[in-house]
């Protein structure tokens, strides 16, 4: 390729690969009352990171009447509909795409309608829980007026206080993240400055749709 002249080589992305379907352990939910599908994939969920209890695990097997080891089997099925549920954001049609062959229409229903319905308390807890940056949780300002004087004039000098509570980023899985107050002082030139680049950052968010 000649010098000078820029690269017109394709560079290709990183696609994530599309789930797997699970397998057929998931037939034990099978002529399963709503109510107990509901109850594992709340517990799935639940569990998904510490893994299940043993005691828990019998637990299931008593309602799937089958044997423990079964049961773990389905737990770990479900904690994977559900996990690519989250990764991917499939609506009901994708949820139906991940259940095994062999399983029924009505199963196939069920656990699509129940995983949709529980999709956004499951998201807003990931969201809550992630490792993030630092968040701000509260702000308070006042404005103070000092003297400022010399020998040819003494003039009132303005500024603003402002303190803001920031919300630290948690470091481990489950820790309960601290706070920090921080405090500054802003003149009158340098809040101008600070308002006319949050209404940039404003005016930005609004054109997204």
């Amino acid at each position: 390729e000649p010098a000078g002249r820029p690269s017109h080589t394709a560079r290709t992305g990183t696609m994530a690969a599309s789930p797997r379907p699970t397998s057929a352990a998931l037939l034990s939910l099978e002529g399963k009352e709503a109510k107990v599908v509901n109850k594992l994939l709340l517990d799935a969920f639940r569990y998904r990171v510490d893994g299940a209890s043993q005691s828990r695990l019998e637990k299931w097997a008593a309602a799937l009447g089958v044997e423990a080891e079964a049961a773990a089997e389905v737990f770990s099925e479900l904690k994977r509909v559900i996990s690519a549920t989250l990764y991917y954001d499939l609506d009901r049609n994708g949820t139906v795409k991940l259940l095994p062959k062999g399983a029924s229409k009505e199963l196939k229903i069920l656990l699509a309608n129940s995983v949709a319905d529980f999709l956004p308390s499951w998201k807003e807890h990931c969201v809550n829980n992630q490792v993030s940056p630092p968040k701000l949780v509260d702000f308070d300002w006042r404005v103070d007026v000092a003297s400022s004087s010399n020998v040819l004039s003494r003039m009132m000098v303005p500024t603003v206080l402002v303190e803001m509570t920031i919300q630290e980023q948690a470091t481990e899985h489950k820790q309960m993240a601290g706070t920090r107050n921080v405090q500054f002082e802003l003149s009158k030139e340098a809040l101008g400055t600070l308002v006319k680049s949050l209404g940039k950052i404003r005016d930005q968010l609004s054109n997204i749709k």
